[in-house]
């Protein structure tokens, strides 16, 4: 004779996973689609995550690079790119490493996210192609002075600047 006692149980487990879902769909989504996008907290919370994940078994757990891969947090940071529109095009191709293109667009921006939270952007949007060239990681005076001074040798100043979007 089967029991009736697992019916609720079964019940609330189905209930609890369509809740679930619903709850997570938004997050995961592409974040150039304003219906689906992520809200900027759920971006880069995610982003984290995805980090942790996929980048930083070669660019560290605090981003700060390793022997396998340079800083992607910090001084010298994301020098070579002038927007978050230029590291999604760099990232979304050549990483992770092991596995280049591999992951989902809403992803590398979860992840582009993060690293620019981490650099002191805090962006307060999803960040995603219909903005992404907006955010400058440095002026244009400060992409000057850092070729003059990596001609000489010089990388103090190398940095994302803070005053993005100002």
């Amino acid at each position: 004779m089967r029991s009736t006692r697992n019916i609720p149980l079964t019940l609330a487990c189905l209930l609890g996973v369509v809740l679930f879902s619903g709850c997570t769909k938004r997050g995961s989504m592409d974040p150039a689609d304003p219906e689906e996008a992520p809200g900027p907290a759920e971006q880069k919370l995610a982003g984290g995550t995805l980090f942790e994940k996929h980048c930083a078994k070669c660019h560290g757990a605090l981003g700060k690079g390793t022997d396998k891969a340079p800083a992607v947090v910090g001084e010298e940071a994301l020098s070579r790119f002038n927007t978050a529109q230029e590291v999604f095009e760099f990232i979304s191709k050549e990483m992770p490493k092991d596995n280049p293109g591999s992951l989902k667009e809403g992803e590398y921006w979860g992840i582009i996210a993060f690293d620019l939270k981490a650099n002191g952007v805090d962006a307060d949007e999803t960040i995603g192609p219909q903005n992404a060239s907006t955010f400058l990681l440095h002026s244009e005076g400060d992409k000057a002075d850092d070729k003059q001074d990596a001609a000489k040798g010089d990388h103090t100043d190398d940095k994302v600047s803070s005053d993005v979007n100002e």
